[in-house]
């Protein structure tokens, strides 16, 4: 999971307990686990970098996104007017076509570029996304959320429909 703006990106962040006995394993990501994320890191990370009164945080259609103690620490955080989730002011369209930056160009840019190293265990797959979240310039950051305010004007004369037609 990653968090990103328009000049930065938070992340990325996997949710993993340590166990003596095998390691690091893997969690899945449920509504504390989201929030404790979201409290401890996330959050703290836009305030510190002054951006917190500049964020519509959005968000997907996850269960452990739209849980009653995430929706309710995201309006105390940002307000119901700068929240686009499931079940908020502002929804999250179900069966949506993917129109932010992070699902419309950084999983596709981040899977071209960590692949070419032909990762071979988990942890490589781990430090290959991470060395290449770090090497993203703002310019690429500011260019792929000008492509998304892009998108976000088709969806007007549609009505909000799809829109992969318009999309080149």
């Amino acid at each position: 999971m990653v968090c990103f703006m328009g000049s930065f990106i938070i992340g990325p962040f996997s949710f993993e307990t340590q166990c003596p006995v095998n390691g690091w394993i893997t969690e899945t990501v449920n509504a504390q686990r989201y929030l404790t994320l979201l409290r401890e890191t996330v959050v703290p990370c836009l305030i510190q970098r002054g951006q917190i009164s500049n964020v519509t945080f959005m968000q997907d259609g996850a269960t452990s996104h739209a849980a009653n103690p995430v929706k309710a620490f995201l309006i105390q955080t940002f307000g119901e007017d700068r929240i686009v989730s499931r079940r908020c002011r502002y929804t999250w369209p179900p069966r949506s076509p993917d129109l932010t930056p992070a699902h419309f160009w950084l999983r596709g840019y981040l899977k071209s570029r960590v692949y070419l190293s032909g990762p071979s265990s988990l942890s490589e797959l781990k430090y290959a996304i991470r060395r290449e979240v770090s090497s993203i310039h703002p310019d690429m950051l500011h260019s792929a959320v000008a492509g998304f305010v892009t998108r976000l004007e088709c969806l007007l004369p549609c009505g909000g429909d799809h829109v992969e037609h318009i999309l080149v």
